[in-house]
């Protein structure tokens, strides 16, 4: 029960639904066959679009091993990661959050992007309920065998040092679970949440567990829309890039992927997910590299370049 104490746990907003032509694509991701594939022409794909898709990149064992330890988490009552989020509709089961208004307060530091309601204990709701909810859960690699593995395998790890130059460091993990009609997440860069060096290389690799389809909210992006720059972030249902900026882009490209999937992108690549309109749920896990020795920066300096105090500029 010690690291229950320990457990930042955020119940979020009711999600607001969001334009229904604001994930449209045009086109569909391709991708190559294993890591071994990856050769100079896929890294140079991935320095022009932002993104580099390898079709079954971990074997049917180790998504099994992997989804059987996140089920393991998400129905424990002291689970051993560092936080868990809920979606907003489990306000409905909970009396004393039903009626709580939206937190447009809440700061913009590294741990407080999230706007609703943070407490340190898992709702009294039984396990089996409660799992239903969970949308996302972070921090768990080092103490979760079967998600290290995912983290540290050899091929991914090969692949990444060539991206980033230099030996790949695990910066951040997360599992992205998307229940049935789970809530978006809004198109943004990677890097607006990080406090990190701009001139820092940051590579995402996005696993799915299971099938993501168009249909319960798998990855859209704007192919080569990293090499246009930080863009600026607001609160609105999420720290967002402005929809408007997105509904006039003409590159979106979506990504449906089958488990043991591994999408590679650059953490300025501009992207999201809609809501799950299907009554499966979607789990992916999403982790975060960096190269070794990578510099650190405070609040300030990341929303000098991504934040929208005094910059002239409304969503």
């Amino acid at each position: 029960m010690e690291a229950a104490s320990r457990l930042r746990v955020v119940f979020e907003p009711r999600a607001e639904p969001h334009a229904t032509d604001l994930y449209a694509y045009d086109s569909v991701v391709d991708g190559v066959i294993g890591f071994e594939a990856v050769g100079e022409t896929e890294i140079a794909r991935y320095r022009e679009d932002g993104f580099l898709l390898v079709r079954k990149a971990f074997g049917d064992a180790e998504v099994k091993a992997a989804r059987a330890t996140l089920h393991e988490l998400v129905t424990s009552d002291a689970p051993a990661c560092e936080a868990v989020y809920f979606e907003g509709s489990i306000r409905d089961l909970i009396p004393s959050l039903a009626d709580e208004a939206r937190d447009e307060r809440r700061g913009l530091g590294f741990e407080e992007l999230a706007l609703g309601r943070t407490e340190d204990r898992l709702p009294e709701l039984a396990p089996g309920v409660r799992f239903k909810y969970v949308r996302k859960v972070m921090g768990f690699a080092d103490r979760n065998p079967p998600l290290r593995a995912i983290a540290q395998h050899p091929g991914l790890a090969t692949v990444l040092e060539r991206l980033l130059g230099g030996a790949p460091q695990l910066y951040q993990d997360m599992a992205m679970i998307k229940p049935p009609g789970g809530r978006e997440k809004p198109w943004h860069q990677d890097r607006a949440y990080f406090n990190l060096a701009q001139k820092t290389p940051i590579a995402a690799a996005w696993i799915t567990l299971d099938a993501a389809t168009p249909e319960n909210g798998c990855m859209r992006m704007v192919r080569g829309g990293h090499r246009d720059g930080p863009v600026v972030h607001f609160l609105r249902r999420d720290w967002q890039i402005c929809d408007t900026q997105l509904m006039s882009s003409t590159k979106r490209v979506a990504a449906p992927m089958e488990a043991g999937d591994c999408l590679i992108f650059d953490a300025l690549l501009p992207h999201g997910t809609p809501r799950n309109d299907t009554s499966q749920a979607r789990w992916a896990l999403q982790y975060h590299y960096v190269p070794v020795g990578a510099e650190r920066v405070a609040d300030e300096e990341r929303l000098s370049v991504f934040g929208s105090e005094g910059k002239d500029v409304t969503c």
